[in-house]
C-alpha cells in the first residue's frame, strides 16, 4: 500500500467511528422518546418489538466484535459469513430469543458495552488490515452494514411506526379542541 492509501484508510476509520457513535446515539435518543409500553409492544416492527430490535442490534455488534477479534488475530478465515438470508434469519431468531430474557436496562447496558468494545477494536486494528486483499471481505466493504446503515434502517422503521401511533392522537385532540371551542357564529 502506498502512504496515500494508509492516510485514506485512517480517514475512513475516523469517519467509521463517528458514524458508529452517531447511529447509536440517534437510535437511543429515539427509543428514549417512546413509552415503556411502546418499547415492549409486540409486532410493531414486523415480528419484533422495539426492544427486540435493540437486542438484534446488540447481537449484530457482538458478531462484529467477534469478526474484528478474528481479524486482529490473523484468523479472518474463521469468520462466519451469512451464506444466505435463511442463515441470517436463523442468527436473528436465536439472538432475539436470547435478548428477550434480558431486562430493558440490561439490554441498554450491554449495547453500550459492546459498541464501545467494537469501536476500540476497530481503532486498534492496523490500518492496512481494513482493506487487506487476503480477507474474504475487506473491513471497509462489510463494516458499514452492521455498523451503522443497518441500525439507521431500523431506526427509520421505528420512527415511522412511532409517528403513525402519534397521528391519530393528534387528530383526535384537534377534533376535541374544535368541538369544545365556541363556533364563530356564536361569538
Amino acid at each position: 500500500m502506498t502512504p496515500g492509501d494508509s492516510r485514506s484508510l485512517a480517514s475512513w476509520r475516523r469517519q467509521a467511528v463517528r458514524r458508529l457513535r452517531a447511529s447509536r446515539a440517534e437510535t437511543l435518543a429515539l427509543v428514549a422518546r417512546l413509552t415503556r409500553d411502546q418499547v415492549r409492544e409486540p409486532r410493531t416492527q414486523d415480528r419484533w418489538s422495539v426492544k427486540d430490535v435493540l437486542g438484534h442490534l446488540m447481537a449484530c455488534d457482538e458478531e462484529t466484535v467477534r469478526r474484528l477479534a478474528l481479524i486482529a488475530k490473523g484468523r479472518d478465515d474463521r469468520i462466519h459469513w451469512f451464506e444466505d438470508m435463511a442463515d441470517a434469519d436463523r442468527f436473528n431468531a436465536r439472538s432475539v430469543a436470547r435478548a428477550r430474557r434480558l431486562t430493558m436496562p440490561a439490554v441498554l447496558r450491554r449495547m453500550a458495552r459492546v459498541r464501545a468494545d467494537l469501536i476500540e477494536r476497530l481503532e486498534r486494528l492496523p490500518v492496512d488490515s481494513l482493506r487487506d486483499p487476503s480477507h474474504a471481505y475487506p473491513v471497509v466493504d462489510w463494516l458499514p452494514e452492521p455498523g451503522w446503515t443497518h441500525e439507521r434502517d431500523h431506526a427509520r422503521e421505528i420512527r415511522a411506526w412511532w409517528r403513525s401511533q402519534r397521528r391519530p392522537a393528534r387528530a383526535s385532540t384537534r377534533r376535541r379542541r374544535a368541538a369544545a371551542a365556541p363556533s364563530r357564529s356564536a361569538r
